[in-house]
């Protein structure tokens, strides 16, 4: 799992600030595969589920976001609307309605880019335990 953090100020939340924590579970990790095995994203739900557990109450002057996407791509419904929610502003301002496509296309690439270095530092690790 990877985890990713920040505050930004969103309109959305009549001007408190967002806090946000980024959660990228595995979706075939032995913790979620009986639940992502059943239906698509529900490593993400669970994911945003005990981040809210954790933070919901932490932070009472903010509003607290969990944004969860599973290592192969499904988001929680949450981030989803989120994302849809931030794509929608930057469409209206650059008049450009692909913005929501683009923000997916560039999340895909970073997940691509990722799940590439854990592969790679995985079979580093296997390696140098055989040698």
């Amino acid at each position: 799992m990877w985890r990713w953090g920040g505050r930004v100020w969103a309109p959305r939340f009549a001007g408190r600030c967002l806090a946000w924590d980024v959660t990228v579970p595995g979706t075939l990790a032995e913790r979620y595969v009986n639940l992502t095995s059943k239906e698509c994203g529900l490593a993400a739900a669970r994911a945003a589920d005990e981040k809210m557990k954790k933070y919901g109450n932490a932070l009472p002057s903010m509003e607290f976001l969990p944004i969860c996407i599973e290592v192969l791509g499904p988001m929680d419904p949450n981030t989803l609307k989120f994302f849809k929610e931030i794509c929608k502003m930057i469409s209206v301002r650059s008049g450009d309605s692909m913005e929501l496509f683009f923000a997916t296309n560039h999340i895909s690439c970073l997940l691509q880019r990722f799940l590439r270095v854990c592969v790679l530092e995985n079979i580093q690790l296997n390696a140098d335990m055989c040698n």
